[in-house]
């Protein structure tokens, strides 16, 4: 399988590996930058991918991607993401496409977008969410569908990718109390899930609030009944003095953490939005960050806003991934991957500098290992 750095190359005109950790007191990068930059410097620089859409658009929002390290079902990366073309919500409908490089997508064969048709009477379908179940050897797909009075998520699964069941309500919310759930088998192999309640004021008026619950085991996923095998909801994480918007968390087991990315805008402005880091022991109590680690202005592609993005760690190189989605100025959407040395990542966001990569980092391929 060829390796990311020969495709950026490609891309960007170089992946040329950073240079090694600098002295606090010493910088090696020029004056100009320290003064305007806070955030992590990348190893993979920023890069927009070519995503196929069941409409012809390829303007795609809310990736979510799980890699495995052998390809399962033929492929090794599968991503959830829904089209979102000039932000029309009518194509917003669940769609998977496959790589096996995390740059290179297609839809696999015999798979046909979209995984669910847009719901009537004005309804709308958002908010994909993508895992693997270790133990029932599946994907599992949780997603959003809205109506006039309520939000409404349903799950489908696969055994192969490209078959899957039909949905099942799992949550009924009133608008708008369940926005990006977002769901992951942590350390007792049981599902978590987390969601926003914006509740039913506009996004300039409203405080968001994030929540989680806790399946009793898979069987909570495909329900009898809306909400049924799930914990009362309980207040989560928090970003100080910003709402929190669409989010993505996933259990790292090397490093048992969950780990959360998130865009958050302050309650004047909803737009603009910039990615967040925060970890956790336990799901429960979270270390946040003061600074983002993707500012928004940073690419011409989300110079409008960065939105929805999808964590992952890899073990081998000690890197952490992000696939991440957001709107040009001419309101165009697209998704984008970029990676960063873990331990520069975390040093840059606790003490709020940029610092540079070690010299062995090597550009690699991107996600997560999952054993099938």
């Amino acid at each position: 399988m060829s390796t990311i750095i020969g495709a950026l190359a490609a891309a960007c005109g170089s992946a040329a590996p950073l240079g090694p950790l600098a002295p606090v007191d010493a910088p090696t990068f020029e004056a100009s930058f320290i003064e305007t930059s806070t955030s992590p410097i990348p190893l993979t620089p920023l890069v927009q991918l070519t995503i196929p859409t069941f409409e012809g658009s390829g303007q795609a929002v809310h990736p979510d991607v799980v890699r495995f390290k052998t390809p399962w079902h033929g492929w090794e990366y599968w991503m959830a993401m829904t089209p979102f073309p000039k932000g029309n919500e009518a194509f917003e409908n669940p769609s998977i496409v496959v790589s096996h490089d995390g740059l290179s997508w297609q839809v696999p064969a015999g798979l046909t977008n979209p995984l669910a048709k847009t719901p009537g009477q004005g309804g709308y379908n958002s908010d994909p969410d993508l895992s693997y179940d270790v133990v029932g050897n599946r994907l599992v797909l949780i997603y959003r569908s809205v109506s006039t009075t309520e939000n409404l998520i349903s799950t489908v699964t696969s055994a192969d990718g490209v078959r899957w069941t039909k949905p099942v309500l799992a949550f009924r919310r009133p608008n708008h109390s369940m926005v990006s759930p977002t769901m992951t088998f942590g350390a007792s192999g049981s599902p978590v899930l987390w969601y926003v309640d914006a509740g039913p004021k506009r996004c300039a008026e409203r405080t968001t609030h994030v929540m989680m619950v806790q399946g009793s085991g898979v069987a909570a996923l495909t329900p009898a009944s809306a909400d049924k095998g799930w914990t009362a909801p309980k207040l989560n994480l928090s970003q100080p003095k910003k709402n929190i918007w669409h989010l993505d968390v996933t259990w790292v087991p090397e490093r048992s953490e969950y780990w959360a990315t998130y865009v958050a805008y302050p309650g004047h402005d909803c737009f603009a939005q910039d990615l967040f880091f925060a970890r956790s022991s336990d799901g429960v109590k979270w270390t946040t960050y003061s600074i983002p680690f993707l500012r928004h202005d940073g690419s011409g592609f989300t110079g409008s806003t960065l939105y929805r993005a999808s964590v992952m760690y890899d073990a081998s190189r000690n890197v952490i991934q992000f696939f991440v989605s957001g709107s040009a100025q001419d309101k165009t959407w697209h998704l984008g991957y970029v990676d960063y040395p873990l331990a520069s990542f975390l040093t840059t966001l606790e003490n709020g500098f940029p610092t540079l990569a070690p010299s062995t980092a090597r550009a690699s391929d991107p996600g997560s290992l999952i054993e099938p």
